[in-house]
């Protein structure tokens, strides 16, 4: 913020605490410490999570008093109580609390999060559905093994599998993009486009993330090409289902199993209830009753994760069988009847 507004670049500068505020606290940072803020108990854990938070959130009203000034004002005497947020000296970086290293841990399993949600996507499969195996290159293992079951629980999967460099699983095609080369490397584009399907594709990938660039010999000529020169794919896999960025990728194992697909039903059972209490107009912390009237493998879903379900919605019960004023619900194409009270109600 400082470098970009002491030049004044201010576009730059509120694009750059709106990618940090949606981003990096909001959809990051907040989403990820829903359970820390909603614990019963004032644990040390939530102390220090709302801290966090008021920390963050008072430094942003300082780094925004310059361009929303009465937002700023409004949000920081809140937190604050203080007499005004432009009587506060603005923000200086602090080196003392820049954990490189750590940063670059969390981009990881932030880029690998990402990719998997995208893999999802391009297969159709919801993310509510959990899936058994996620692959991943094992460049990423000191990353992701630090923070594990914060990839699983982000992109529902059960395991993370590390695919070595020199492993045939992913192969890789480079095409041309002629419209960039034809006018760098005119009536040889040919050739240049004949040789590169002769190449391994990892190694362009690694050529570029290396060096920023991938020399292509030919006979007694050099081509050195850049990111924007190819178009990088990776061909498909039955049974799987790829995403790329850069030189990392995961692929999903879309196989569903028995055990998987009783996992789905319970995971979106838990947002059915969830949207039926939002939509009843109940508070956060109220405790529930849930009736649910389904088929049999509906039935051995809520039987396998009961306490789990009940755990994740407040319910202090689930029964199986049928009632007044129930609604019917979509789960997964299956048709299942729900009704959702306040307990004692």
């Amino acid at each position: 913020m400082r470098e970009y507004t002491d030049v004044y670049e201010f576009t730059r500068s509120v694009r750059a605490i709106q990618d940090f505020v949606i981003d990096e606290l909001s959809n990051w940072y907040v989403r990820r410490s829903r359970r820390r803020f909603w614990s019963l108990e004032l644990t040390e854990d939530k102390i220090e999570a709302y801290r966090t938070l008021h920390v963050v959130l008072c430094e942003v009203c300082k780094l925004i008093a310059p361009f929303v000034p009465y937002l700023a004002d409004e949000i920081y005497q809140s937190l604050t109580g203080a007499e005004s947020v432009h009587l506060a000296d603005y923000p200086v970086s602090d080196s003392r609390y820049i954990d490189a290293e750590l940063e670059a841990r969390m981009q990881a399993v932030i880029d690998v999060v990402s990719l998997g949600r995208t893999a999802r996507g391009e297969c159709q499969i919801k993310i509510r559905q959990p899936l058994g195996k996620m692959y991943v290159p094992a460049k990423l293992r000191p990353a992701l093994e630090a923070m594990p079951e914060l990839v699983k629980e982000e992109v529902n999967i059960h395991e993370i599998c590390f695919v070595e460099e020199d492993s045939d699983f992913v192969q890789y095609e480079l095409k041309p993009q002629f419209k960039v080369m034809g006018p760098k490397f005119g009536p040889k584009m040919k050739a240049i486009a004949a040789s590169l399907q002769k190449v391994n594709g990892a190694d362009a990938l690694r050529a570029f993330a290396r060096d920023g660039m991938y020399t292509l010999i030919m006979g007694d000529e050099r081509f050195d090409l850049l990111p924007e020169d190819l178009q990088v794919q990776i061909l498909p896999r039955e049974g799987y289902v790829f995403a790329s960025m850069k030189d990392i990728f995961v692929a999903l194992d879309t196989t569903l199993t028995d055990a998987l697909i009783r996992e789905g039903y319970a995971r979106e059972l838990i947002n059915k209830i969830q949207f039926s209490r939002k939509e009843q107009g109940f508070e956060i912390m109220d405790r529930v009753v849930v009736s649910i009237a389904a088929d049999a493998l509906i039935n051995e879903a809520v039987d396998q994760y009961r306490d789990y379900i009940m755990g994740e919605t407040l319910s202090d019960a689930i029964t199986l069988e049928a009632g007044d004023d129930m609604q019917s619900v979509d789960i997964n194409g299956q048709s299942v009847l729900l009704k959702v009270k306040r307990s004692g109600a």
